[in-house]
């Protein structure tokens, strides 16, 4: 009875231990965490009837990732691209990941992560258009996402007339029916394929056709973004390092962005 008293102590403690362990192995364990999105980027984050999130997307399964390995739970708040950086300066977010990309103006005001994704950019013209690279694209009235990294784009080294709406479903839109003048519109390659395919006629003939805006040093490279000077960031950083060293990082940017 004693040895069996003594083995049965002996499996607790274990026990006891290995579950300490494992709490200190997920660093952010019984924190739930506020994400910022704006949900309307294509093959990135958009609404789902399917995912128990209510989204999907690259950056949604990022994120259980992340929320598996760190051991944090989530509430996703969903807002306008052009909110995102706000509701980190405000406290309302714990981080965004939605597609967003480092630029000199964020980074003076929020902390990035490194970089887990890149993309060409991609434009999206009517069917009937001879726009078809870069020259062609200069001093033309062209649309993004309000918001997003193309906005300096289009009105520097393209000097053209800037048009934003909220959202790429917007943007394929007013490309298609010349909202506003607009001749163009920027987005990810990802988006500008996805749009070509959707945007038809009634009798289902497509409406626009795109092509890889092909430029040296044209892309977006996607961050996660943290309050200026927030603990997560360094936490964030090793988790995706890992994944991008693991190759899942790889396996999740090929099941959706290819």
């Amino acid at each position: 009875m004693k040895k069996l008293i003594a083995l049965i102590l002996t499996l607790a403690l274990v026990c006891a231990c290995s579950c300490a362990f494992a709490e200190e192995e997920k660093p952010l364990a019984g924190k739930t965490l506020t994400i910022a999105m704006s949900p309307d980027f294509m093959y990135f984050e958009t609404v789902s009837d399917t995912d128990p999130t209510g989204y999907e997307g690259l950056d949604i399964d990022i994120i259980k990732s992340l929320s598996e390995t760190l051991g944090f739970d989530f509430t996703i708040s969903p807002m306008s691209f052009s909110s995102l950086i706000g509701a980190l300066q405000t406290g309302n977010a714990d981080f965004v990941i939605s597609g967003l990309s480092i630029n000199e103006e964020r980074a003076k005001v929020v902390d990035f992560s490194i970089a887990y994704a890149e993309t060409d950019f991609g434009v999206v013209v009517p069917v009937d258009s001879d726009i078809s690279d870069f020259d062609g694209l200069r001093g033309k009235t062209i649309c993004c996402s309000q918001g997003a990294n193309q906005e300096s784009l289009i009105t520097g080294e393209l000097a053209g007339t800037l048009v934003t709406y909220q959202g790429q479903s917007a943007v394929g839109l007013a490309v298609a029916q010349g909202s506003d003048g607009v001749q163009a519109g920027i987005t990810s390659i990802n988006g500008a394929k996805k749009l070509s395919n959707e945007v038809v006629t009634e009798d289902g003939q497509p409406m626009l056709k795109y092509f890889v805006l092909e430029y040296e040093g044209i892309s977006d490279i996607y961050n996660i973004a943290f309050p200026k000077g927030s603990e997560l960031r360094p936490i964030f950083d090793e988790a995706l390092q890992a994944m991008i060293d693991s190759g899942e990082m790889d396996e999740l940017i090929n099941k959706w962005l290819y």
